[in-house]
């Protein structure tokens, strides 16, 4: 009933407003136009406009474009504001009916004394900040020069030097982003404000490092969501925007070469292009832009897990730990990328046609040498992994603009499909058993373990191989229509009203097939061909048969340990070997159980409104509805393992989920103008996030040989939050300074829970792992603060100094659901009993400090920056016990970016990322014991660039 009551107050508002308006409109006149800079001409993003002495205004988009609807008709005096550039008045005869064209340059505040001069990166300081004190609601911004003057491969690494951003990093790269502590699968990417399909074959994140910063013209982070985006970002919105085109014919043109040092190759390379144009009279715009991207991402890496091996005795600090596995390797891989976008744009005059398309792509070529410390089952093992995946990213949009004497129309359609395949992956596995000296310590860390193995090479064998495929589709059709209504009621209170529908149609599947040759028949391939392959005296084929004598491996994990004494191994031997012998592989049929196809339908609703009480104070209220339709369909059945070791698929039939809900999404923004100089965001909003892809699969997969039991649920709840934020931001010519705090509370987050099968039946005992909706609350809270200033009014030389600093504070507490083992049973059977229950813990991936640091200087023909990233350390894994959970190592990053103006059209860049080598780790939370080491080595960058 106060739903209902709630929407016919809302109703009977906007029709007030709208019949306000109509009495209006035949007195009143337009007045539009394009803000730009006096020095250079380009278009300033985020321009103030304001009519004097009224609430009434606007801002500039990025072409610099504004528009001014239904003021009086008469002379009217409006104001041209941007932070760092003095502000103009200009006097408009406003004419009923008609609109009036007011273009204005606007000219950049001297220091007295100094000559005019705007760097780039002031200009992109001046552009992120005004973008952000116009905007209505609480938003980060990187602007198009920014992005072009740091060292970063790709836009992940952009998008993780905002505050409370961090990044998730794969072979040394960002790959995903973590916004204010909670995991990628929680945030939306989107490209010119429509929705990236996931590229996760398992959940909803999306890779960013296909996308190159090249193509862009800017990013922008929503920390708090307005009811006219999606509503599933409970950490926030990462929307990339493409270029469009300026006027006149404009060339860019970069090309790099680079060295790495982990592998000493020089064959790396970069390159990009962007070209643009305008046609008929400038109505027509189009930009074409491509990239080339090379880089090894090689490393040297260590994994090691542990056990629990006893309580903690009196006086000591925690339970015995001993080691369970080591492993240590060597990973070649290369990285090629290729990007290609295209921009249509059509002016009609009161509006424009928008066309545009993204192409990615990342092909990933690695092999792999690894050995591993079985400690727990007195083996040694060497392994090699041959693989290669490819994944793609296309996009394609067309929307429009219209604006009219009563609203402004907006409509977009989106066909989006990314894909993540791999279409080999050969793992070979040799093995030594009874592989430890009865000297072995285990309980004094992973360093000491290799003192302990006897490296007997003439009884190492080949054991078994593994060929896998895997495929990951996902196609999003949207389309969308938005209507914006301006309205005055006074000169003290105006605004708009917005109002608008979405259906976005997902379709996604997921395929894996598996292949492995199992150890007895890999023996009698042995026995069957003594003539090609050295054996043991048992006819097991020796591992030496496999060597590779050109792959070198040098000062492995910078000397702490040695890889050996075996060689590395061969890809090329070992993938004749399978192409040889093919057809001793044997289909693994328990990996048929992880296929599925879905299909997710969502239909959404919002109306909010923006209002504007005199010049001070804007308030927006508003409201989200959407209505979800999920359907899933896998295989159910059993996988059965037999003596042989065989698999097969026992009472397998197709099984279909089906499952519908709605959430209604409120959502409050407040922002109040203290002074000139400074200004209070509140913001109060419910979102929403969906549970993983996989997770909602109705399927069972039950292994007798090993005693598990897996299951998807599709009746899983999606997780409900509520989002509290407070900015306070203080700014003048110097830059702009920001406090915030933040505070969610998540309901029905989803783990993966490990238990105990209770009922009687086959299965009585084994374990069970499904996910399950958490009944506990999750509480996410932190504070920001971030500086961007520039010191230009410092004498010559210093006044060439810019400023960017940002630090978060990030807490939360979760629970993660465990089985504890009680105690047994006095009497026979002497059973153990099971308590199912929770600890506490905070959420995985999440950081408690990050810190940024961005130190440039542009003088003349020289323009230069050095970047530093801190990130505290994070929980990665969740162990059976506290002892045993895993943490990512704290590290501090320095990057370095250099530029020099050969000729005025011409420069010369040199970057350097990762300039100390800092090693990627994780640990063991009581102890210093590593549960992950990985050293990918610094790079650098030499090229040129070409702005024609």
């Amino acid at each position: 009933m106060k739903r209902c009551n709630s929407k016919l107050l809302v109703l009977s508002f906007i029709t007030s407003i709208l019949f306000f308006n109509s009495l209006v409109i035949a007195q009143s006149g337009n007045v539009s136009g394009v803000v730009t800079d006096a020095t250079d001409g380009s278009p300033l993003l985020g321009a103030n406009i304001i009519v004097s002495g009224t609430s009434i205004g606007t801002t500039t988009d990025r072409d610099g474009k504004y528009r001014l609807l239904r003021l009086n008709e008469g002379r009217t005096l409006i104001l041209f504001m941007y932070l760092g550039y003095e502000t103009d008045s200009v006097w408009v005869n406003v004419i009923s009916g008609k609109t009036t064209a007011v273009d204005v340059k606007l000219k950049p505040k001297v220091i007295v004394g100094q000559e005019v001069v705007v760097t780039g990166q002031l200009q992109g300081q001046a552009a992120a900040i005004n973008q952000q004190l116009t905007s209505n609601t609480i938003i980060n911004v990187v602007s198009k020069d920014r992005i072009q003057e740091l060292p970063d491969q790709n836009a992940a690494e952009s998008v993780g030097r905002l505050p409370g951003i961090s990044v998730e990093r794969d072979a040394g790269e960002g790959t995903k982003v973590i916004v204010r502590g909670l995991s990628p699968k929680f945030n939306s990417v989107t490209i010119n404000g429509q929705r990236i399909p996931a590229t996760d074959p398992q959940n909803r994140s999306v890779d960013l490092s296909m996308i190159s910063s090249d193509m862009l013209a800017g990013i922008e982070v929503f920390k708090a969501l307005t009811p006219d985006q999606d509503g599933d970002a409970i950490g926030g919105k990462v929307n990339f925007e493409i270029k469009k085109a300026p006027q006149g014919f404009n060339t860019n043109v970069r090309l790099m070469g680079s060295y790495n040092s982990q592998d000493k190759d020089y064959g790396n390379y970069r390159g990009s292009f962007t070209l643009s144009n305008r046609y008929f009279d400038n109505k027509l715009g189009l930009v074409a832009t491509g990239s080339l991207q090379r880089a090894n991402r090689g490393s040297d890496l260590l994994d090691a897990s542990y056990l629990f091996a006893r309580e903690a005795l009196p006086g000591e600090p925690h339970a015995k730990i001993t080691v369970e596995n080591l492993n240590i390797g060597d990973r070649k891989e290369t990285r090629d990328r290729y990007g290609a976008s295209i921009m249509l744009d059509y002016d009609l005059g009161n509006g424009e046609i928008l066309f545009s398309s993204l192409y990615g792509r990342t092909d990933r070529d690695e092999v792999r040498n690894r050995k591993r410390y079985r400690v727990d089952n007195a083996y040694v093992e060497y392994w090699l992994r041959g693989r290669e995946i490819n994944i793609d990213l296309f996009t394609n949009s067309l929307s429009g603009k219209h604006n009219f004497n009563f609203m402004k129309l907006e409509w977009q359609t989106t066909y989006s499909y990314s894909k993540y395949n791999m279409p080999f992956m050969h793992d070979s596995q040799f093995r030594e058993v009874g592989a430890f000296l009865n000297t072995l310590v285990k309980d004094k860390g992973p360093q000491i373990i290799p003192l302990g193995a006897k490296n007997n090479l003439d009884q190492t064998r080949f054991y078994q191989d593994f060929f896998d495929k895997e495929m990951t589709k996902d196609k999003d059709f949207t389309g969308q229509v938005d209507g914006t209504i301006p309205f005055t009621l006074s000169n003290d209170i105006s605004g708009n009203i917005k109002l608008g529908a979405k259906h976005r149609n997902k379709n996604r599947s997921l395929d894996k097939e598996e292949w492995m040759t199992l150890a007895f028949k890999i023996d009698q391939i042995g026995k069957n061909n003594p003539t090609l392959f050295e054996t043991t005296g048992e006819g097991y084929i020796k591992i030496k048969n496999f060597y590779d004598p050109d792959y070198k491996i040098d000062n492995f994990l910078n000397g702490k340990y040695v890889y050996g004494p075996a060689q590395p191994l061969s890809r090329k031997k070992l993938d004749d070997f399978m192409n040889r012998f093919w057809g001793d592989y044997t289909r693994n049929y328990g990996k048929d159980l992880e296929d599925y196809s879905a299909g997710e339908a969502i239909t959404a609703g919002y109306v909010m409104t923006e209002i504007n009480l005199g010049p001070q104070l804007m308030i927006l209220p508003g409201f989200r509805y959407e209505y979800t339709a999920t359907n899933y369909k896998s295989v159910f059945g059993q996988a059965k393992v037999d003596e042989r070791g065989i698999v097969t698929l026992e009472g397998s039939t197709d099984t279909v989920g089906t499952v519908t809900y709605s959430e209604f999404l409120p959502m409050v923004h407040i922002r109040y103008k203290f002074t000139d100089w400074s200004d209070l965001r509140l913001a109060i909003t419910r979102t929403l996030a969906r549970p993983d892809y996989f997770n909602l699969v109705p399927w069972e997969r039950i292994s007798y040989f090993d005693g598990t039991v897996e299951r998807g649920e599709p009746f899983l709840k999606h997780t409900k939050v509520w989002n509290y934020d407070m900015f306070l931001s203080f700014y003048g010519n110097w830059g702009l300074f920001t406090v915030g705090a933040y505070y969610k509370s998540l309901k029905d987050i989803e783990y993966l829970r490990v238990s105990r099968i209770t009922e009687a039946g086959s299965t009585l005992g084994f374990t069970l792992t499904k996910p399950e909706n958490s009944k506990y609350e999750t509480k996410v809270y932190g504070l920001e603060l971030e500086l961007q200033t520039n010191l230009r009014f410092l004498p010559n030389p210093f006044d060439g100094i810019v400023i960017s600093a940002n630090y978060s504070l990030i807490k939360s507490k979760t629970y993660f659901p465990f089985l504890k083992v009680g105690p047994r049973n006095p009497l026979p059977p002497f059973n153990f009993t099971f308590i199912d229950t929770a600890r506490e813990a905070r959420m995985p991936g999440q950081a408690n400090h990050l810190a940024n640091l961005t130190l440039g200087y542009e003088k003349g023909k020289f323009s230069g920056r050095i970047s530093m990233i801190y990130q505290g350390n994070a929980l990665q894994t969740i162990g059976t016990r506290a002892e045993l959970d895993g943490y990512s190592d704290a590290f501090v990053r320095w990057d370095l970016a250099l530029q020099y103006k050969l000729f005025q059209k011409i420069a010369l860049t040199f970057n350097m990322n990762n300039i100390t080598n800092l090693p990627e780790g994780a640990f063991l939370g009581i102890e210093a014991y590593p549960t992950r080491e990985e050293y990918f080595g610094w790079t650098a960058d030499l090229g040129i660039r070409f702005d024609l």
